[in-house]
This record gives C-alpha cells, sequence and structure tokens, in this order.
C-alpha cells in the first residue's frame, strides 16, 4: 500500500476521484410536533422498516429485550419507508423523519437545497477491502488497474472508501475498475469471480472472512493511515430534516438517547452481537462467522457524540472539498448537538 504522507499536493494529485453524487429529490415539507410527550405521553417518529442482514439491525431486538422504546418514551412508526436503499430520498420527500446520513451526504444534499442536519451518532465505518483467500494481491495498492466492487456513488460508503483512497494518494475512480451497486448485487459477483476484490461492508465482511476470504484493509485503517487522525472514522448518525427537528426535538433527543442506549448495552455485553445473529443474515450453520461477529461488530456502533466526533466529520469535509468528492461545504453546520 501507499505510504505518500498527506500533503496538499499528493491531494490536489488525488483531485477528481469521483464525480458521482447523490441525487436529491424535492422537499414535501412535513413538520410534527411534540406535544403528546409534554403530557407524558409517547414521541412518536417516521422510521424505516427493519433492515436485516445490515450492521444496525440488532438495534430493534436488543431495544426490544431491554424495553427501550417504552423507557424512553418513543412509537416508533416502522411502516413509513420503503426498501433498503431509498431512506436517505424518503428522509428528504417526508416519507420518514429520521434515517441516517454522513457528513459528505448531508453536505452534498444541503448545497442542494434542502437542509439535513445529523444530531447524533450512529455507526463508525465498517468498510472492509476483501479479496478472495488465493488471491496474489497483498495492499490495495497492487489492486490498482483490477475490478472492485463497491456501493453506488451516492452512498456514504463509496464516498468515505474514495477519501480514504484519496488521502493516501489513490484517485479511486481512476485507479481501479469500480463495479458499483447494492451489496447484495455485487456480493453475488464477487462470489462468482467476476471482481478482484469488494468493499464489503458488515455484516457481509465478516461471513466472507469466516467463510477464508482475506481482509485486505478497512476503510478506517486507510483513513488514520493517510491523515494520522486516531479517531474512528464516523459513517453515519441520526439525521432529520431541520424543520422536522424545529418542531419535534425532544422527539429527536429522545431518538438518539434510545440508539446510544442500544449501542451501550451491545459494547457493554458483546455477547448480544452472537444471540441475535440472525438479525444480521447470519445462519445458525455459519459458526466461524458467528464467532467473529462481537469482535468485528461491537466497535462499529459509535456511541460518543461530542468535540472528537464533531472533528473528525469537520475534517472529512475539509478534505472531501480540497480533493473534489464535494464542491463546496454547506452555509450551515450539518451536524448538531441536542
Amino acid at each position: 500500500m501507499s505510504t505518500t504522507p498527506l500533503t496538499r499536493r499528493s491531494l490536489l494529485r488525488a483531485a477528481g476521484l469521483l464525480a458521482g453524487g447523490a441525487g436529491a429529490a424535492t422537499l414535501l415539507t412535513a413538520c410534527g410536533a411534540d406535544g403528546p410527550a409534554a403530557a407524558g405521553g409517547t414521541r412518536s417518529a417516521k422510521v424505516q422498516p427493519r433492515s436485516p442482514g445490515t450492521a444496525g439491525a440488532i438495534r430493534d431486538s436488543v431495544a426490544e429485550q431491554f424495553a427501550l422504546e417504552a423507557k424512553h418514551g418513543l412509537r416508533l412508526d416502522r411502516k413509513a419507508g420503503g426498501g433498503p436503499g431509498a431512506g436517505q430520498e424518503q428522509l428528504l420527500t417526508g416519507v420518514l423523519d429520521i434515517y441516517a446520513f454522513g457528513p459528505l451526504g448531508a453536505t452534498e444534499v444541503n448545497t442542494s437545497d434542502h437542509d439535513v442536519v445529523i444530531v447524533g451518532p450512529s455507526l463508525w465505518n465498517h468498510g472492509r477491502w476483501i479479496v478472495p483467500a488465493d488471491s496474489p494481491y497483498q495492499s490495495i495498492a497492487d489492486l490498482k488497474g483490477k475490478k472492485v466492487g463497491v456501493q453506488p456513488p451516492s452512498s456514504d460508503t463509496y464516498r468515505a472508501a474514495a477519501l480514504a483512497s484519496a488521502v493516501n494518494g489513490i484517485r479511486f475512480d481512476r485507479e481501479f475498475k469500480l463495479f458499483t451497486g447494492q451489496p447484495i448485487a455485487n456480493l453475488a459477483l464477487y462470489e462468482r469471480g467476476d471482481l478482484d476484490a469488494i468493499i464489503a461492508i458488515e455484516p457481509n465482511a465478516t461471513r466472507l472472512v469466516g467463510s477464508g476470504n482475506r481482509q485486505l484493509a478497512s476503510v478506517d485503517e486507510l483513513w488514520r493511515k493517510g491523515t494520522g487522525d486516531s479517531s474512528p472514522l464516523f459513517l453515519n448518525g441520526t439525521a432529520v430534516r431541520r424543520d422536522w427537528l424545529a418542531a419535534n426535538r425532544e422527539t429527536a433527543r429522545a431518538y438518539v438517547d434510545f440508539t446510544l442506549e442500544a449501542w451501550q448495552l451491545i459494547k457493554k455485553d458483546p455477547t448480544l452481537i452472537g444471540k441475535y445473529h440472525a438479525d444480521y443474515g447470519v445462519p445458525a450453520d455459519e459458526k466461524k462467522a458467528i464467532a467473529l461477529l462481537p469482535e468485528r461488530l461491537a466497535p462499529v456502533y459509535a456511541d460518543v457524540w461530542d468535540d472528537t466526533v464533531f472533528a473528525n466529520l469537520e475534517k472529512q469535509i475539509d478534505l472531501a472539498v480540497e480533493v473534489g468528492v464535494l464542491k463546496k461545504r454547506a452555509d450551515k453546520p450539518v451536524y448538531e448537538k441536542l
């Protein structure tokens, strides 16, 4: 892997590494109210249905085990959203009240006449560069010119992988033959041998490692190497529209606390991860993957929302503008502490 230091010159050499961006839908304003909770009732919010097979899928099972929804005075409407992959657009259009956004995605939509704000943490970056067990490639640099599967350019995973490559002097969309698509589609291509490598997200990455594939590096490791940053690379957090937040601030605060407590419970007792392996889509016969899940997944859950995280968000945005991942910063911060 390249050891090019992070300098303005090396960053500018990596400029133009990606041209993709999230398509932004027209914003249909939709404001709720915090009224019922003020009288001791519950606060409701429209959120996407459970997404089995994702890194965050375990949260609702943990929440049910510890009755967290009632504890935080929430009533979550999980019937509002559509399938996986549509959540960000559904947040922008008002179909959902709450969804996950990363700092780069939030900046991009907010420079396109939207106003999304991240109000709490969700996940640290969990993108992993994976190759077959018998692959001759030993580093990311070895994969230049090779076929690599990754999520679409509008995704937080793609943007983060591109940025982490750029800070190591690698032009992501020019130096690899990228195959962009949804995780399940790329996984199918990879498993039938059509790709040299895949940037897999959890839990797919752990399932691949459990079945004998090799992890060359994580996106987080590349970010830290290229920047010297010691903090985890933030992937995404609880995001809302700012107009909805103005009318539902206590609901947003309760939802953030609800998520934080779920993550803290998992970190305190990682055996919960193995217990709910089915939420990740890992069947009982994948014993190696199940054994690996606690070690690999527990660090993914972001239970900190403080100045160290905000500094990470700012650095991501600054460098993304520097190298051309983003065209410009948003007029207002894309994050807020409630």
